[in-house]
């Protein structure tokens, strides 16, 4: 799959940057999906994580708090963004550090499901995310992706190639 780590320049502000994931040949980011997916039916799960994300850019960044961690690999980033805690709706997302966000999709956890990996949606979305922070992690060893001068923003080559090599 290729695909390049976009800015979501409307959720972006001085306390965190919000980022999505853009794959080759779609106009629409995997937040964006997410978003479509379930604009007509959680209407108000959808309002509240827009109304989170408003909150992590704006005011706090992107605290612990606001997220369910360790939903990847140990030390990945991978978490889950609730819309409430008590609800069902999850983002999955890659948290790097309390300055940025990469945005992912994600769905909800119907009742009796006790972990993602027993959901073939939640599976699927989390795996994604797993593997791009794979990538990500990759890319800053490898200095190809860095912080800003200002360590706010990601620079470097923010596009990815599945022909590339591991």
């Amino acid at each position: 799959m290729n695909y390049e780590i976009v800015e979501l320049e409307e959720f972006s502000a001085k306390k965190a940057v919000i980022y999505s994931v853009l794959v080759e040949g779609d106009d629409f980011s995997l937040f964006d999906h997410f978003i479509i997916k379930h604009r007509q039916n959680f209407q108000s799960e959808l309002k509240s994580i827009v109304d989170r994300l408003t909150v992590i850019s704006d005011r706090t960044g992107a605290r612990e708090g606001f997220f369910k961690l360790n939903e990847g690999v140990l030390g990945d980033g991978v978490c889950a963004l609730y819309d409430e805690p008590d609800k069902d709706r999850r983002l999955y997302c890659i948290r790097l550090g309390s300055v940025a966000i990469i945005l992912g999709g994600g769905g909800p956890k119907p009742p009796g499901v006790r972990a993602w990996q027993d959901d073939p949606t939640l599976k699927a979305e989390a795996e994604l995310m797993i593997k791009i922070a794979k990538d990500v992690d990759k890319r800053f060893k490898e200095g190809d992706i860095e912080w800003s001068e200002d360590r706010t923003y990601l620079s470097g080559n923010l596009k990815f190639n599945e022909n590339e090599a591991d």
